[in-house]
């Protein structure tokens, strides 16, 4: 079950064990919302209300088609009015939680097991960063590893979900895949625990099926059409709805990599995918750039007393890979190097977006991304060319949930580091460990606590995490 909310709508997702004969019936206080099949198979159904008054809480139900509770009613409540200023909000922020425990991913009770703990702090809201799914496709059967690794991979792939691409995206084969990847992945841990919470989800590169690779055969990125179909219907099944997703030119292609979260005159997020958009070719960056300027104006209208950018690509570290903001590459030797492939117009579009975050007036400048497996935070006072000091951006890792093996310095031999041409300090040691960020945003302050924990330490230990980092971002004056 996965829920949304805006300030006068209500919106939830449900997926289904086995398809049923008729839909469910969802009621929001005692009034049925229309259900909509959001799959071919009829395991995953949604449910938008709109019309509703902001910050109110309201009675749920969902039952099956012969009026038998799927689960006891709930209460969910709408994000304040556009005209409210709360006196606090509280914002949980994670990253990868997906993975399957067949290809080394953190254990499904682990992974629960975190969010259980995130939960017990009672956020307002939920932001899931990217890599809801491990599944890559091309780049995990064709291009990086060994002869051996590759075969493994089909082997395990084969086994649990074959997805074939000689088939269209949509076939019985690979509809029936793509529901164990989904069930295994998202479904698996987050269950019901977010019934009361609303949750916004960020796509990154995993969630295509490819990781961010470039070479003389050319890029992962953009994703191709078959990738891009995957990513939609999964999204379609498994993803909250997207309540604050604007109307962009070039459709639903660009709108789908964006979305703004206003929580009344508090706070506005500004969530973005930065895979989708990629250009190797003309210069644009990263983003398309409808969605650049989609930021940089939403940045200069809002009214909010607080602004955070939200990328699925962090600002402020490196970990040496092709799908940087940074031209750092890892260390000589390192395998399935590609840093060579990188276009230096994905600087230049970080530096416009850095240059709009830095200079407003009353605000800070506030970034917190995912991506990286690691939790971590820094200040920095330039970037580039770009004095940062009297406004410096405040950068945060928001910590990973998934990961079990897949370390930057695992993987790259490169540990995540302050990029070369950043220069700052760091407020919260950057951590290669599991974990998550929590945000209490008030309109003079944001007061930010990390969480992390690893293994060998016990599963048991998490029921009573601690913040091994907290710290506040103070309003400007």
């Amino acid at each position: 079950m996965l829920p949304s909310a805006s300030h006068d709508a209500l919106a939830v997702k449900v997926l289904l064990d086995t398809p049923p004969f008729a839909a469910p019936v969802l009621t929001i206080d005692g009034r049925q919302a229309a259900a909509q099949q959001m799959d071919v198979d009829g395991y995953a159904w949604g449910f938008v209300q709109k019309g509703l008054k902001g910050g109110t809480t309201h009675e749920l139900t969902l039952t099956d088609e012969f009026g038998a509770a799927l689960r006891a009613p709930w209460q969910l409540k709408t994000l304040p009015d556009l005209d409210d200023l709360p006196e606090r909000f509280r914002i949980l922020f994670f990253t990868c939680a997906g993975g399957d425990e067949a290809k080394s991913a953190l254990a499904v009770n682990t992974r629960r097991a975190l969010f259980d703990r995130a939960l017990s702090f009672s956020p307002d809201l939920a932001v899931a960063n990217g890599d809801h799914i491990y599944w890559d496709l091309d780049t995990a059967l064709k291009i990086r590893g060994s002869a051996r690794t590759l075969a493994r991979n089909e082997e395990i792939y084969r086994r649990i979900a074959w997805i074939d691409q000689d088939l269209e995206f949509d076939s019985e084969t690979n509809r029936r895949s793509l529901n164990t990847v989904i069930g295994r992945q998202i479904a698996s841990i987050y269950e019901d625990r977010f019934a009361s919470v609303p949750l916004v989800f960020i796509s990154d590169d995993h969630d295509y099926f490819e990781n961010d690779n470039g070479g003389t055969w050319g890029y992962t990125f953009p994703p191709r059409p078959f990738t891009l179909n995957l990513q939609r219907r999964a999204a379609a099944m498994a993803y909250p709805f997207a309540l604050g997703r604007p109307k962009l030119p070039g459709g639903s292609l660009t709108s789908e990599t964006v979305e703004a979260v206003r929580i009344g005159k508090l706070v506005e997020l500004a969530l973005f995918d930065c895979r989708r958009g990629w250009d190797t070719k003309t210069g644009n960056g990263m983003l398309f750039p409808e969605v650049e300027r989609f930021l940089i104006e939403r940045l200069h209208r809002s009214e909010a007393s607080q602004y955070i950018h939200v990328p699925s690509v962090p600002f402020g570290w490196t970990a040496g890979k092709l799908g940087d903001w940074y031209e750092d590459r890892p260390p000589l030797g390192t395998s399935y190097g590609d840093k060579e492939f990188w276009p230096a117009s994905w600087f230049d579009q970080h530096q416009r977006l850095i240059k709009a975050l830095t200079e407003q007036r009353e605000r800070p400048a506030i970034t917190i991304s995912g991506d990286i497996h690691a939790s971590g935070a820094k200040r920095f006072t330039r970037s580039g060319n770009i004095d940062l000091a009297t406004n410096p951006v405040e950068a945060i890792l928001a910590g990973t949930i998934g990961t079990a093996t897949g370390w930057p310095s695992h993987g790259r031999g490169m540990f995540a580091s302050t990029p070369g041409k950043l220069l700052g300090t760091d407020l919260a040691e950057t951590q290669e460990k599991n974990g998550f960020t929590l945000f209490d945003v008030t309109p003079d302050y944001i007061e930010v606590r990390q969480f992390s924990w690893r293994p060998p330490e016990p599963i048991e230990a998490i029921a009573s995490l601690k913040p091994y980092a907290t710290f506040r971002i103070e309003r400007r004056a």
